[in-house]
């Protein structure tokens, strides 16, 4: 028998919708809040005072009067503005890269409290890994005078490329995060939420900026030994990025180029994965063809980075401003075809390493290789500078906070297996 939603859902729903308004729209009255939900001022009101009275909105005073120049200032009651509690609740989170794993402890707003990093390599275990983040979340929240009740959860991103390493494996075409997450079911910690960190970076860099209600596709570019594209939609809940880094590394931009095992002749991953740079700059790289560059890494190819490239190119190598002109133009073709086949706004560039020079002349060389429209829509990513960690922080946050209507999962944990 067919029924209808319950009262509890109802409420829940009209919490959740107001909750992500309030935090996207910015500081919002209840008299906007209203217009943009189509509920009734009464019905909003109840709901914000039973938030506030909870504890988890705040009114931080009234709105500014719009610039009315000669006509004087309206007249009436302005406006109380709303907003997210800071310190309703507290957010633990981790990203496990391959280069490093990165926790840090921030507030409602995502303001950055506390912070640590470990160094990774081949040879760094799982079980490492997770007393690193154990013992880390451990010091934070005594640091902080926090209880697991002060703490609305902690958020784990893993990179597709530690998704075996950390046990995570494919259960009816989805990843299963269930072993990462009973392994990190201790008693003094809040409830755990795992996912994909490419797919989470991309919603953190969407949280931390706060730019309003996102109304088009944003496509999310994080640089290293993969490049793994992630299609942030405006409902936040596509989660389809495994396969779009997938097919975007075996998506050809330059016919006939180089190869590499397993991958098509000029595909993205043979031409501009960050090994893959290197090698082209390899080819060139030496103390007399390259003196600025090769003084710049310290004679390790490794080092160079995108943004020494571009120093090179201007100072007189121009043997890497041949191997620059290349790369770019490859870069070029693949952000346009991420524009076209996602239709999206912007691209975000995580992981590029550029300074704002360096990003400035980036953008230039896609301007002169795609074009202004192109050239136009690209950004680099908020979430930068060993705060990846906040990719977890926005998981928890969409989990257990909007996605709850503010009324957060407080479970007691389950026996860990030993």
């Amino acid at each position: 028998m067919l029924s209808g939603i319950s009262k509890l859902d109802l409420k829940r729903i009209n919490r959740m919708q107001v909750l992500r308004t309030v935090w996207e729209a910015g500081p919002i009255s209840r008299v906007d809040l209203s217009q943009k939900l189509q509920i009734t001022r009464a019905s909003i009101t109840q709901i914000t005072n039973a938030m506030i009275a909870e504890g988890i909105l705040t009114e931080i005073g009234e709105a500014p009067y719009p610039n009315h120049q000669d006509k004087g200032l309206p007249k009436g009651r302005r406006k109380i503005l709303l907003d997210i509690n800071a310190n309703y609740k507290f957010v633990l989170g981790a990203v496990i890269s391959e280069q490093e794993v990165c926790v840090g402890l921030c507030t409602m707003h995502m303001d950055i409290l506390d912070k640590a990093v470990m160094p990774c390599t081949d040879h760094t275990s799982r079980k490492e890994i997770l007393q690193f983040i154990v013992s880390a979340c451990e010091r934070m929240m005594a640091n902080a005078c926090l209880d697991r009740e002060n703490v609305l959860g902690l958020g784990i991103g893993v990179m597709p490329i530690m998704i075996g390493r950390m046990r995570v494996f494919y259960k009816d075409g989805m990843l299963d995060f269930s072993e990462l997450g009973r392994s990190l079911n201790y008693p003094q910690l809040p409830p755990v939420f795992c996912g994909n960190a490419v797919w989470l970076l991309s919603l953190a860099n969407a949280d931390v900026k706060r730019m309003g209600i996102q109304t088009a596709n944003e496509v999310y570019i994080h640089l290293g030994s993969h490049i793994h594209i992630s299609v942030l939609r405006p409902d936040k809940t596509e989660q389809d990025y495994l396969t779009y880094s997938y097919l975007t590394e075996r998506s050809i931009i330059r016919p006939g180029g180089r190869q590499q095992d397993g991958y098509p002749a000029g595909s993205v991953r043979a031409q501009l994965s960050v090994a893959a740079m290197q090698a082209r700059i390899a080819e060139v790289y030496s103390r007399e063809r390259t003196p600025f560059l090769y003084t710049a890494t310290d004679g390790y190819i490794e080092h160079v980075t995108l943004e020494q490239m571009y120093q090179a190119a201007v100072s007189g190598d121009t043997r890497v401003e041949e191997v620059v002109q290349e790369i770019m133009q490859d870069w070029s073709v693949l952000l346009h075809n991420m524009v076209c086949c996602f239709q999206a706004q912007r691209v975000v560039l995580h992981h590029f390493s550029l300074s704002d020079k360096g990003f400035v002349q980036f953008k230039s060389y896609v301007k002169q290789y795609a074009g202004d429209d192109i050239a136009d829509r690209i950004v680099c990513s908020s979430v930068e500078d060993r705060t990846d960690f906040l990719a977890g922080c926005s998981l928890v946050l969409m989990r257990n906070f909007y996605m709850n209507g503010g009324i957060p999962e407080t479970r007691t944990p389950a026996p860990r297996n030993r």
